[in-house]
């Protein structure tokens, strides 16, 4: 699942365009266009109750009701993006585009990643002020290496514009974020809020 040859160029154009993906409808056009590549898109209404049970089992802590994941993905249509494979969900990952009043709690470690404040995402022809890795789980081989394919892709992509912030919430998830997508812990080494600067994405590439 890593990218073919061929992509490295392509890759390499999407980091030196990213700074003409400004608004959420680009950034989320070219998410979109990204995931496709790699055998990712957008979860459907129907799959949210599936979606939730899968993150929540294997990520052993609160995770956002169906009804916040549909409200969303309604605002953001690439918010949750998944990978099949025969069919059944079996990789996840959610990204959050932010508005400005978002960047201090955010920064602070009061952010809440559950119960998202619908005010919060940037919509439209906003420019978003800060990204949110919203998690990521995998239950086969094949959807782990899928995330970690698409991963870079993206972050390099049309998410190049933005520093972005996660919470991890396991050590294994800690661990993947800062060896394989370069965050590094925010506040002290031994933070579980994790931070993604833009400055720093050629040390990460």
């Amino acid at each position: 699942m890593q990218p073919h040859p061929s992509r490295l160029t392509e890759i390499h154009v999407a980091t030196a365009t990213a700074s003409r993906l400004r608004t959420a409808d680009e950034i989320t056009q070219g998410m979109l266009d990204v995931a496709r590549e790699y055998g990712f898109s957008p979860v459907e209404a129907h799959e949210f109750a599936v979606v939730r049970e899968m993150a929540a089992r294997l990520m052993n802590h609160d995770v956002s009701s169906i009804e916040t994941f549909a409200a969303v993905q309604t605002l953001q249509p690439a918010s949750s993006l998944c990978f099949r494979e025969d069919g059944a969900i079996t990789a996840i990952m959610g990204v959050l585009l932010l508005r400005e009043p978002a960047v201090g709690p955010l920064m602070t470690g009061a952010f809440d990643g559950v119960a998202v404040q619908p005010e919060l995402l940037s919509r439209g022809a906003e420019v978003p002020a800060i990204g949110y890795a919203w998690g990521i789980a995998a239950t086969t081989k094949t959807g782990g290496a899928a995330i970690t394919a698409v991963g870079m892709p993206l972050r390099l992509g049309p998410l190049g514009t933005l520093t972005f912030v996660t919470k991890a919430v396991t050590g294994a998830g800690r661990h993947v974020a800062i060896t394989r997508f370069g965050y590094e812990p925010m506040r002290g080494p031994d933070d579980d809020m994790l931070v993604s600067r833009v400055e720093n994405l050629g040390r990460a590439a």
